[in-house]
């Protein structure tokens, strides 16, 4: 689907490179920029590159250590690479530093109106708190690459990976974002069916109101998505089909002039 990076993404996002974001393509950007002196006015651009890239591959070590510089480094959002440090932190079992790090991240909370960042806060909020579990860390690294259009771009075995560590978590609090991220990831593997059940118990699930207000409406949007195909995929020979498969292929092209994939 032409996924675009993720690490472009926040690169694109920092003020000084929007208008270098819409004249060059990513993969130009990115040889240019390998190339150049790192300027520290602007994201570490290899260095954001290898932590995403690290996080993707469950390399929790490798992205904990780029997005620590990141934080000290970067003048983009050090609230945002402070959270992703402390999951990657606490994702290799180190949860006491992970928890000392969630609590740098209100302090480091400058951009109020920033979605971002009020999303690293209110992550960060629980286990500034009370320490982490790995096992909580691990999913809240699955939930950012989620998030970020990452899952795609992972390989089927660290795909199997991430669902059996979502498996192991039991913690009644984010038992909605469990079945959400769970229902991504089979729609990855290409497992469709368990894919649906899993967004229908996300999106039934009221508990997750009160600590992930997105899951729901997510799990909507992504049930929407799979069913949306059904009719082509579970149906044949009924009445005016091919009017319907006309109607099914207009509702997703609109629904991804809507929704950039």
């Amino acid at each position: 689907m032409g996924l675009k990076p993720v690490w472009a993404t926040e690169w694109d996002l920092a003020p000084e490179n929007k208008k270098k974001s819409k004249a060059k393509g990513d993969g130009l950007r990115i040889r240019e920029l390998a190339a150049k002196p790192r300027d520290m006015s602007s994201i570490p651009r290899p260095l954001m590159v290898k932590g995403w890239c690290s996080m993707i591959e469950l390399n929790f070590k490798d992205a904990f250590d780029s997005f620590e510089r990141l934080k000290n480094e970067s003048r983009w959002s050090q609230c945002y690479y402070a959270y992703l440090t402390a999951v990657c932190q606490g994702a290799t079992g180190d949860v006491d530093g992970a928890q000392l790090v969630f609590k740098e991240v209100q302090k480091l909370f400058k951009r109020k109106n920033n979605q971002i960042e009020q999303f690293s806060v209110k992550k960060a909020e629980r286990f500034r708190k009370q320490t982490p579990t790995r096992a909580l860390c691990v999913l809240a690294s699955i939930e950012v690459l989620y998030l970020w259009k990452a899952l795609p771009n992972c390989s089927f075995p660290n795909l199997q990976r991430m669902s059996q560590a979502c498996h192991e978590v039991d913690d009644s609090s984010v038992i909605g974002l469990k079945h959400l991220l769970l229902g991504a990831i089979h729609k990855c593997l290409g497992n469709s069916e368990d894919a649906v059940q899993f967004f229908q118990r996300a999106a039934k699930d009221e508990l997750c109101r009160q600590n992930h207000m997105y899951v729901q409406p997510y799990a909507c949007y992504e049930l929407g998505c799979l069913l949306l195909g059904r009719p082509e995929e579970d149906f044949s020979g009924y009445d005016f089909e091919n009017r319907l498969h006309v109607r099914i292929h207009a509702a997703l092209a609109s629904l991804k002039e809507l929704v950039p994939q």
